[in-house]
């Protein structure tokens, strides 16, 4: 499964071929044994999904029965 991280505060984190990850926020498979452990150790952050307007305005459901 695919999440989003950053790397954390005062942490500089190479990915398997050695180069220095962006700053920003990047995708990470977390089922990968090299990121979970990155994870896990607080090398890197995982970045909350941002909800948008649609999700937020979902209705609420009725109780009413529909007659007919």
């Amino acid at each position: 499964m695919t999440v989003r991280v950053t790397v954390a505060k005062g942490r500089v984190v190479r990915d398997q071929h050695g180069r220095k990850c962006p700053d920003g926020e990047f995708p990470v498979d977390e089922k990968d044994f090299f990121w979970s452990a990155h994870i896990r150790s607080g090398d890197l952050e995982l970045v909350k999904p941002k909800v948008s307007d649609t999700a937020a305005a979902v209705p609420e459901p009725s109780n009413k029965v529909a007659v007919k």
